[in-house]
């Protein structure tokens, strides 16, 4: 449990013991959240309670809550969160694990009265031990690596018998800003043509922003349009289509946080007035002359999408594509 302390105080601050979940292994922490919103300095009140022992978090001031792992995801680095599932193998293997004494899952929610929770028979992918062929083929092709699949919980399904459809997926999920699953996206890779491509969970997109708990709002932003996109590349949101809507929560939180420039980087098949109606709903205000885009399908990006560019040329061919951005002018966009 001492690793995991040393993990949390890395990037939370001291702490103090006592509160809320009245055991011997609670930690009191300044909370991440308020600091935020105090451009970065502590206030000194402790509102963030963490229990070791029950691999729970609880924020008093935005009533957010959950698992350890969660906190991490939202406020820690890529490899604090490996290290994190590093102890958390070891200790699935030991008496305090198999006790119930501490319990760290990622398909359980424990923030709202609305929870949702991943499917059934939902399986972390691990790469080294995995025997499914169609399923380790579809993840080499996609260069989805053990480092990208711990960082955002990638798992996939087994056989249910109530719900066919759904078996044999793989399991992208999305966390919120408090680190709460809030929505996921299951992609099949048994190839069978009796089976629907993409089968999401129950929820409306306009009220969530995938992956919102890894998006960095002062750096620049890449809009896409599917999960796939968001996995290969840092401060990728992916649209989930070719629309950006006034009244959803993306839009929303890009006006109000965005500080960057937007890059609008949508699929090679999309109309250019797709792309505008993206660029004029977000070219206003402190945003204006912000927004980028790039046109994929063209002789010197000859991808098919965003995911495609990270998968032929790695990080290189994301900066090259950067390189590509354009505006529109005053001209262009009245056509």
């Amino acid at each position: 449990m001492q690793r995991i302390y040393n993990i949390l105080v890395s990037f939370l601050g001291e702490s103090k013991q006592g509160g809320f979940f009245k055991d011997t292994m609670q930690y009191q922490f300044n909370s991440p959240w308020s600091s935020e919103e105090n451009f970065g300095i502590p206030d000194n009140k402790y509102n963030l309670e963490v229990s070791l022992s029950l691999g729970k978090y609880h924020e008093w001031v935005t009533d957010y809550g959950g698992n350890i792992s969660k906190l991490i995801r939202k406020f820690g680095t890529r490899e604090q969160l490996q290290d994190y599932y590093n102890i958390i193998k070891e200790l699935k293997e030991s008496k305090y694990y198999n006790i119930g004494l501490f319990k760290d899952d990622d398909s359980v929610i424990t923030n709202d009265a609305e929870s949702l929770i991943l499917p059934a028979t939902f399986k972390k992918i691990e790469i080294n031990s995995l025997r499914n062929k169609k399923l380790l083929d579809y993840l080499a092709k996609r260069k989805i690596t053990q480092d990208i699949i711990d960082f955002y919980n990638i798992g996939y399904t087994t056989w249910d018998e109530d719900k066919w459809q759904l078996r044999d997926r793989i399991i992208v999920p999305s966390y919120g800003d408090g680190g709460e699953l809030n929505y996921w996206v299951g992609r099949d890779f048994s190839e069978c043509k009796k089976k629907i491509k993409y089968m999401n969970c129950d929820g409306d997109k306009k009220k969530i922003i995938f992956t919102e708990s890894n998006i960095q709002w002062d750096a620049d932003i890449w809009l896409c349009e599917g999960i796939f996109d968001s996995l290969v590349h840092p401060n990728v949101i992916p649209l989930m289509g070719k629309v950006l809507l006034k009244d959803s929560e993306l839009y929303t939180k890009i006006k109000e946080k965005a500080n960057a420039n937007i890059i609008i980087c949508l699929d090679s098949d999309t109309k250019i007035d797709e792309t505008k109606r993206i660029y004029n709903l977000l070219n206003t205000g402190r945003l204006r002359n912000k927004i980028w885009y790039i046109r994929l399908g063209e002789k010197n990006l000859p991808y098919k999408d965003f995911a495609e560019i990270y998968e032929n040329d790695g990080k290189y061919g994301v900066i090259n594509a950067f390189k590509n951005k354009k505006q529109f002018s005053e001209f262009e966009l009245l056509i």
